[in-house]
């Protein structure tokens, strides 16, 4: 799994703001999930999506070496695939063979 600082201030963001949860709660948790996950740090080279926000999401996880991008986004499921990369529901991750 791969992350950088845009995608986590996003996710911050999100959770505080649509779901009101404390901002020391987002962080304990985010830091617990992505512990193991690969840092990188985007250049803001790549300009594909129609939401021009989402761009950092792609450059992350092919920085990042990911196989898959899970996300409920339209504007980035109707690339699938990007540059080798699956961009799968989380419907259609979990039906994915183990």
């Amino acid at each position: 799994m791969g992350t950088c600082d845009e995608i986590e201030d996003e996710v911050c963001r999100i959770l505080t703001e649509k779901f009101d949860w404390q901002p020391a709660a987002v962080r304990y948790r985010l830091d617990f999930f992505l512990a193991r996950s690969v840092r990188v740090t985007l250049s803001g080279n790549i300009h594909v999506c129609r939401d021009p926000n989402d761009d950092m999401v792609l450059e992350c996880a092919m920085d990042s070496g990911a196989q898959a991008i899970v996300t409920g986004d339209k504007d980035l499921l109707v690339l699938d695939p990007y540059n080798g990369i699956r961009i799968l529901t989380p419907t259609e991750f979990l039906a994915l063979p183990a």
